[in-house]
């Protein structure tokens, strides 16, 4: 499940590598067009541009993959509940059967993608004005107090780090990643969420996962804006600047102090799950006749593709035993084709929605088609002659 999402991440990764290698050992010589051929643009701070824009969007589509297939593990595994009695419902098919009532969606979980600089900064085409965070700086200078409780950055760790688990293999250790694109911060926030993590960037995005909807993401940045505040009125903010660009220190301390008032969340993949309503009625969904209802040219306009997971082969169990749909983004409005994950329970997840009202109109499409398909279902059923029973012999 989200195998596409995984896949657009390693792509993205490995494109951003390769064309940062490539760029690295370019000729000067040559006669194709570089970036060194455009007149007043460094091709030093043009390559480290590209790298990081790479760097930032694989990270935000490894983090969403996650999220989307952790939420999916929880969900194909959960138990069947005992059918609970429903009254009330009037739409019934000819032989009484109540048709099944599709949930509003629910959010579980948001990926959001903020910014602690001005707008005037955060443009980071040529020529315009950009500026940096010193992650070093952050890194020793952040203050591990109140609900922030550990720091990341390219090996070492400041404060109280949660320790993962399962144990490694024999003889074999597990090691710690260095990343010292971006600082890892790990937090807590209310209502339960212990486990909320930050990375920030030198760019000044932030981008937060194991948050429950886009006002905790929002909350999460603003600690990490509040951070910045502290940082740029500490001792040594007069001999060395959080943020750094083009200017003097003043001014970048001037910019980590304006962080609070500054940060805002630019970007956000909501996932979270609805129920199509079989379950409390007694009925599973036909995954062969969805997907044959789902591929129907008549749904082109709604349903972009439909992707069927691999089972388990080591296990001999399908873990995932949904059916993986893309609804059209030209439909939805979206920028993007958004990934519903729909279970024989009738339960659904949603992956990487722009937005809660667009996941809203997703539950609304699969809800639709797939109800019709049940009322088909049963009307060919009811109508189809009864089947001869073999005589036993004697």
């Amino acid at each position: 499940v989200g195998k596409a999402v995984q896949a657009a991440s390693t792509l993205l990764r490995r494109a951003g590598t390769l064309v940062a290698d490539g760029l690295e050992h370019a000729r000067p010589r040559s006669r194709r067009v570089s970036f060194s051929d455009a007149p007043g643009q460094d091709p030093t701070a043009k390559r480290e541009k590209l790298k990081g824009d790479a760097i930032e969007v694989a990270s935000f589509l490894r983090e969403v993959a996650s999220a989307s297939t952790n939420l999916n593990s929880v969900i194909a595994v959960r138990k069947p509940e005992p059918i609970p009695e429903v009254r009330g419902r009037q739409r019934r098919t000819k032989s009484g059967t109540v048709y099944p009532q599709p949930s509003a969606f629910e959010e579980n979980s948001n990926v959001g993608i903020g910014n602690v600089f001005p707008v005037e900064l955060g443009n980071r085409e040529p020529g315009a004005p950009h500026a940096s965070i010193d992650l070093e700086q952050f890194f020793h200078r952040c203050p591990i107090s109140g609900n922030i409780s550990c720091i990341r950055w390219a090996g070492s760790v400041k404060g109280q780090q949660k320790v993962k688990k399962g144990k490694p293999k024999e003889g074999k250790e597990r090691q710690s990643k260095k990343f010292d694109h971006c600082c890892f911060v790990s937090m807590s926030l209310e209502d339960g969420f212990t486990n909320v993590s930050v990375k920030v960037f030198c760019t000044g995005r932030l981008q937060t996962t194991g948050c429950r909807d886009g006002a905790m993401s929002l909350a999460a940045c603003r600690r990490i804006s509040e951070c910045m505040r502290v940082i740029s009125q500490d001792a040594m903010s007069q001999k060395h600047a959080l943020i750094k660009g083009e200017f003097q220190a003043s001014h970048g301390n001037k910019i980590a102090y304006d962080a609070p008032t500054n940060v805002r969340l630019e970007k956000e993949s909501v996932l979270g799950v609805f129920d199509l309503g079989f379950r409390e009625q007694g009925f599973s969904i036909n995954m062969h006749e969805l997907r044959l209802l789902l591929r129907h040219p008549d749904n082109r306009d709604r349903i972009y593709k439909v992707n069927v997971p691999h089972s388990d082969e080591k296990k001999k169990v399908d873990r995932f035993q949904g059916v993986g749909v893309y609804v059209n983004r030209e439909f939805l409005g979206s920028p993007n084709n958004v990934f519903v994950s729909i279970f024989p329970t009738g339960k659904c997840t949603v992956t990487a929605a722009p937005s809660v009202a667009q996941a809203n109109k997703v539950a609304e499409v699969i809800g639709k088609l797939v109800v019709d398909l049940f009322v088909q279902c049963r009307k060919r059923d009811l109508e189809a002659p009864p089947a001869k029973r073999s005589k036993k012999k004697k």
